[in-house]
């Protein structure tokens, strides 16, 4: 019973050293949300959360404060908030790459007293594209309750560190947090550009067979069938028509979607890129400016 005494007198420990950097996020009616304090004035939260862009108020300690939107993604599900007065420090974070599964973990939220629930890392889930357009590497998955106004919290790990952005929109009854490195980067977009700059084509595809002559000649199945162009997009300026495949992105063989939004997230918008299409039987190359999905 020891054992469980010092497990149990660790995670109160845990709880109270994160306390002064978990927030609750007021910006929807009667419907609290948490935040954690992610920099010096500047609390991130989860987007789905927010209702309104003003009389936004951020509150921890005892204390209340004013807070504006400085960048939201709804692609990903999180939000950027700038706060007038706060003075809170910021969690500490780790890598979530050391996450393992079986590891413990904490939920915690402030959306009315500070609450947590206990769980493990149950799985690693592969890469996510959710419907409004957001993509990140992987999500984690843990059996710790996401509570009611859970969302936009930390998932804390056994050394009280911040490994993850917990949101109920990941996952409808699963418990699923954004890896850290996936949500600093979305802030530090928001804190610079106020949104998320992704690079977009302007065109539609789908998977194809290639034929055996090509197959044996540029040592692939299949590549991306283009079935429409937008007008005035990047891929239609460029060029790129309706009715060619696309076979491959700077020299990288591209067989199927997944492997094309792959290329795209490591795109800066403005940047140029060659395309090898096959056209009428034939093999080119188009260089496509990639434009800003808006």
């Amino acid at each position: 019973m020891a054992a469980l005494s010092d497990l149990s007198r660790d995670i109160a420990g845990i709880l109270e050293r994160a306390a002064a950097g978990i927030v609750r996020v007021d910006a929807r009616p009667n419907r609290p949300a948490t935040g954690i304090v992610w920099a010096d004035g500047l609390v991130l939260t989860a987007d789905h959360v927010i209702e309104r862009d003003d009389a936004i108020q951020i509150s921890a300690g005892g204390a209340a404060v004013k807070a504006g939107v400085a960048g939201r993604d709804p692609g990903t599900d999180l939000a950027l908030l700038k706060t007038d007065g706060l003075t809170a420090s910021p969690l500490a974070r780790a890598a979530s790459a050391d996450v393992r599964i079986g590891h413990l973990v904490l939920a915690a939220g402030r959306a009315n007293e500070l609450q947590v629930s206990l769980g493990i890392v149950s799985g690693l889930s592969g890469a996510f594209r959710s419907w409004r357009g957001g993509e990140t590497e992987r999500l984690i998955e843990t059996t710790a309750e996401l509570l009611p106004g859970f969302s936009g919290g930390p998932l804390l790990d056994a050394d009280g560190r911040v490994i993850g952005i917990n949101s109920w929109n990941f996952g409808r009854g699963i418990s699923r947090a954004i890896p850290i490195e996936a949500a600093a980067a979305v802030a530090e977009n928001l804190q610079t550009h106020g949104r998320i700059r992704r690079a977009y084509l302007g065109i539609g595809t789908q998977p194809v067979r290639l034929a055996e002559t090509l197959r044996s000649k540029l040592g692939q199945e299949s590549g991306l069938l283009v079935v429409t162009v937008e007008a005035g997009g990047p891929a239609a300026k460029a060029g790129l028509l309706q009715g060619d495949t696309v076979v491959t992105v700077d020299g990288e063989p591209v067989r199927q979607l997944d492997e094309l939004f792959r290329r795209l997230r490591g795109f800066d918008v403005g940047s140029t890129h060659r395309f090898g299409v096959v056209r009428a039987g034939e093999a080119r190359d188009v260089s496509v400016s990639v434009g800003e999905r808006t």
